[in-house]
Parts: structure tokens; C-alpha cells; sequence
């Protein structure tokens, strides 16, 4: 697996966009053996405030950095919110979950 979106919606895993992200990088997680089920529920625009899943994703990863991620993915994606992404920025998810995978790999650097 190279990038998140391997496994995003695709068979076997059919994970959502923060499954995605967190199951690539599952190993930088303070709490790898719960993560996928603690993101079940934050794809499609259900994730707390709206946000999109795989911002979670990589916030819940690198948590030190969340205004750094937050600021970095609004700007290269157009907002933070799913319905703005999807209705305003008109970014499909997959670049959102590339986006959040690229973020994590700068970021994890620092």
C-alpha cells in the first residue's frame, strides 16, 4: 500500500476517508488498535463539526500540529468542512484523503 486511498471505498476494506488515512499510517497512533473503530463514523460529513474525515484523520495523528494541518489543508483543498469542500470547493474526496495522507508525511518530519 503506497498511498491512503488505496484502501479508501475499495474492496476489501471499503474504509471512508478517515478509516483511510488511519489505516495507513495506523503505527503513529497513540491508540493504533482503536482508531479504525473511533473513525467509523466520520466519513461522509459526520465527523464532529462537520469536518472532513480525513483532516480528523491526520489531526488525530499528529495532534501537536492540528492548527498547522488545519491551516495547510484549508489552503490546499479550499476548506475544512466537508459540505463547503464538496458544494464550495468542489474537491472530490479522494484528493482530500491524498491531501491528509501528504500532510501527515510533511508533518511527521517536523
Amino acid at each position: 500500500m503506497n498511498k491512503a486511498t488505496d484502501t479508501f471505498r475499495k474492496q476489501p476494506w471499503c474504509h471512508n476517508c478517515a478509516q483511510a488515512v488511519a489505516y495507513k499510517w495506523k503505527n503513529i497512533y497513540k491508540s493504533p488498535e482503536t482508531i479504525m473503530d473511533d473513525l467509523a463514523f466520520s466519513g461522509s460529513g459526520r465527523a464532529e463539526g462537520g469536518l472532513c474525515g480525513a483532516l480528523v484523520a491526520a489531526i488525530k495523528a499528529l495532534p501537536d500540529h492540528e492548527e498547522e494541518l488545519t491551516q495547510e489543508f484549508a489552503k490546499r483543498v479550499g476548506a475544512t468542512k466537508c459540505m463547503e469542500i464538496k458544494m464550495q470547493a468542489k474537491t472530490p474526496c479522494p484528493k482530500c484523503v491524498d491531501m491528509a495522507d501528504d500532510l501527515i508525511d510533511e508533518y511527521s518530519k517536523k
